[in-house]
């Protein structure tokens, strides 16, 4: 049922409201981004913490951290995929 809604939705939208979808979100999070008071994150931490959490990143954290971002991505297409 939900796979139907989802095909009978994409046949109703064009490339253009995709696009457009996108490009209010891209300048939704950027303007929200802006708009928010970001400075608490300066308290997060003490210096000496987080020049010990730097030495200890490894290779594996990158990895793990590659893999996240390679999963978000290929979400965002695949979203994009069924609608164009």
């Amino acid at each position: 049922m939900d796979f139907f809604i989802i095909t009978s939705l994409t046949k109703n939208i064009s490339r253009i409201d995709l696009i457009g979808i996108l490009f209010g979100h891209l300048i939704f999070g950027v303007a929200l981004t802006q708009l928010l008071d970001w400075t608490w994150l300066k308290n997060l931490m003490s210096e000496e913490d987080k020049t010990r959490m730097l030495k200890s990143y490894t290779w594996k954290d990158l990895l793990v951290d590659g893999a996240i971002l390679t999963v978000v991505l290929g979400i965002i297409f695949l979203i994009i995929s069924i609608f164009l």
